[in-house]
């Protein structure tokens, strides 16, 4: 397979970098129209994703209001899932590519999260895919070690492509970002109880100080293995259609 390259981090591209939430989205409406298959390897910004289920919720709008007073912005998911924060202690990764069948979900998310598995090999840690209970945004597609969720994972087809996306958590903390998410669902009206010590990150499975860029260059080499990289860079069509996205995915 042909995978088109683009990473994304503050020190490169400080100007778009507020961008990076829409970008795996936009780049794939490109996939959808017959470009390239793309990775899009990403350092993040504080902010809060929310799933469906969480805009159903019936105090939803206190629930936003608390995460906009810590200063978190807050985006609508277009994969599945629910709420989740990321921020500068994650790294997020999303593979597009050509799909309009709805039955290959399974195989996407086996075929398409290999990559993450070699990384975190590369790194020492032996994990595997499977649900976490008690850990915030649980799937049974989500990568896990010791019992302990380690990325997050999931996918959207839309529009010919298909978009499997998720975050490395590298060094956040798994009480705060839990007790984040907890708090959102409190005031949401969510019975949901979370767990931080169902959640894990890399820093603390290989005991020392990790950073983003660290992991984001073992994804892309985890990558590498069974993909041929292209190195790209969004084009500005691609960056504009990214900014009328994140538009269209504030929420609150």
């Amino acid at each position: 397979m042909r995978l088109r390259l683009i990473t994304l981090d503050r020190r490169a591209a400080p100007r778009r970098f507020a961008l990076g939430p829409a970008l795996p989205e936009s780049v794939a409406l490109t996939v959808g129209a017959g470009g390239m298959a793309a990775l899009v390897v990403s350092e993040n910004d504080p902010h809060v994703l929310l799933g469906p289920r969480d805009r159903r919720l019936p105090g939803i709008e206190r629930g936003i209001a608390w995460l906009r007073s810590q200063e978190l912005p807050v985006l609508e998911r277009i994969g599945g899932g629910s709420a989740v924060l990321l921020d500068e202690g994650c790294v997020s990764f999303a593979v597009a590519v050509p799909c309009s069948d709805l039955t290959r979900a399974r195989e996407n998310f086996a075929e398409l999260t290999g990559g993450v598995l070699r990384a975190l090999g590369e790194l020492g840690i032996a994990a595997r895919v499977g649900a976490t209970a008690g850990a915030f945004c649980d799937g049974p597609y989500d990568v896990k070690v010791g019992g302990r969720k380690l990325v997050g994972v999931a996918q959207a087809i839309r529009r010919g492509f298909a978009l499997v996306s998720g975050m490395v958590l590298v060094s956040q903390d798994p009480w705060t970002s839990t007790g984040i998410v907890q708090g959102f669902y409190e005031r949401a009206g969510s019975l949901e109880r979370l767990r931080p010590e169902a959640v894990t990150s890399v820093a603390r499975e290989l005991g020392r100080p990790v950073t983003a860029a660290e992991v984001a260059q073992a994804l892309v080499r985890g990558y590498a293995e069974t993909a041929q990289l292209v190195a790209s860079s969004p084009d500005p069509a691609e960056w504009d259609e990214a900014e009328r996205i994140l538009a269209r995915r504030r929420v609150g």
